[in-house]
């Protein structure tokens, strides 16, 4: 019987803006700190959180205080020009911080689209050379396009059929005694369906962070927990932005259980793995300056697909990394074309225990202003008087690769209407060493997630 591949992926990013420091507040800072701590054993003991608990705990409203638009009319069409320049510059961005985060060797799993949607957010408040630096360090598209375009992707990502779930859901959770200004919160409301949500970081910032976290973990179901640390809320936090993701979809065309044995993957040391086999059509192409090959598999529906960018030589990662941009992997999958390959791909898991901090990698991409208590502008946001100013940005991904999926009823690849009956052998394709994956949206070519796999589970 075959067994469809399930992927699943949950992500979130947090952005924390505190109030610019003063005297007046360290010494409630402090006291603050303590608590936190406090609050951390607390959380480690409590093995089990009673869900009915949890659910009511999530279950607020939202602060009438702070008022937004709903619209709910349908998402503005946008020209297909429009869309490809947004996904356009997401993917620059992805593969920019891919190769700052990837200075660390190891594994690597991140959501750069999840990052790009919590820092349009913030743009959206942000004036001056503080939006400008947002804007050139994301590859946001410069006028009026932006929002349309962001409205329509995030629309259609969360309307994905055909069994596959890819939930985006975007949060504002501020402090209780700040009055942000009403534009704001109905263009994040309207584009982002981010509503407003009023917790007292001042005087509980523990029990703020501790909410926060449950509401990430519910989004996630459960597969992101405790991303904000002790650190990231205080009591001069005004406001945290978040944005989660859950993706889950089974491949068009599954493996065969009995296929799948223990075979060695070759990194810095080597390990077994259980290694996936299935014979079929695929998207294969060369990546020459790359010195690498490149296949595409999609999932169920066809709209999204995982692409394998594995070099020719046990380490050539370094090489694929080095080559990579935006362009070249645009190159490299419009001359794929479909072969029959004789697929071999590792189950694999990643899940980090800390969360990344993103602030030293985004400095180096030029976004140096935003934590700038003297410089940074986000008046559109909230009232000079508050004087916010970016603390920290978090940021947790997970992601399992393997067989334990629900069977496809009518389960085709867009390859099996390509072509006729095999008449050659089929063109080996074994990811046994070092690769990098991302998974797409086919449509616009957006990256929703990337990472590379260095040293995999041991076999199971």
């Amino acid at each position: 019987m075959s067994q469809p591949v399930r992927a699943l992926v949950t992500l979130s990013v947090v952005v924390s803006l505190t109030a610019c420091p003063s005297s007046g507040t360290d010494t409630t800072a402090k006291l603050d700190d303590k608590k936190s701590a406090q609050a951390d054993v607390k959380e480690k003991n409590d093995k089990k959180l009673d869900a009915k608990k949890l659910d009511a705990k999530l279950d607020t409203k939202i602060d009438a205080k702070q008022p937004y638009t709903k619209v709910d009319a349908p998402p503005p069409t946008v020209a297909p020009e429009t869309a490809l320049a947004l996904a356009k510059g997401m993917n620059t961005f992805a593969i920019d911080i891919h190769r700052e985060l990837g200075a660390k060797p190891g594994n690597l799993f991140v959501s750069p689209a999840s990052m790009a949607l919590a820092f349009a957010m913030v743009h959206a408040g942000a004036k001056g050379a503080t939006a400008d630096e947002i804007a050139k360090t994301f590859h946001l598209p410069a006028g009026e396009t932006l929002h349309p375009a962001l409205k329509a992707t995030l629309t259609r990502w969360s309307s994905a059929t055909g069994g596959l779930e890819l939930a985006v859901a975007n949060r504002l959770f501020s402090e209780k005694t700040v009055t942000f200004e009403a534009p704001y919160l109905a263009l994040t409301q309207d584009i982002f369906a981010a509503p407003l949500e009023s917790l007292d970081f001042k005087g509980a910032s523990a029990d703020a962070r501790t909410h926060i976290n449950l509401w990430v973990a519910k989004q996630t179901k459960d597969r992101i927990k405790d991303l904000l640390p002790a650190s990231g809320v205080t009591a001069d936090t005004r406001l945290v932005l978040v944005n989660a993701i859950y993706f889950k979809a089974q491949w068009a065309g599954g493996f065969e259980e009995s296929q799948t044995r223990d075979e060695p993957f070759v990194g810095d040391s080597k390990t077994t793995v259980r290694m996936m086999h299935r014979v079929d059509q695929y998207r294969l192409g060369t990546a020459a300056d790359a010195k690498a090959r490149i296949l595409e598999m999609t999932y169920n529906g066809g709209e999204y697909s995982m692409v394998i960018v594995l070099p020719d030589h046990p380490k050539g990662l370094a090489d694929v990394e080095k080559a990579l941009t935006a362009d070249a992997l645009d190159r490299w999958l419009t001359a794929a074309t479909y072969t029959r390959v004789a697929l071999g791909v590792p189950r694999f898991r990643i899940e980090p225990e800390a969360a990344i901090e993103l602030r030293k990698p985004l400095e180096k991409l030029g976004l140096v202003t935003a934590w700038d208590a003297s410089k940074a502008d986000f008046t559109a946001m909230a009232p000079k008087a508050d004087q916010l100013v970016i603390s920290e940005a978090y940021h947790k991904a997970f992601l399992a690769v393997d067989e334990a999926g629900t069977e496809a009823a009518a389960a085709t690849t867009a390859s099996m209407t390509v072509g006729g009956a095999p008449t050659h052998e089929p063109v080996p394709f074994v990811a046994k060493h070092p690769f990098l994956f991302l998974v797409r949206d086919t449509k616009t070519g957006t990256i929703l997630f990337m990472g590379r796999l260095v040293k995999p589970s041991p076999a199971k």
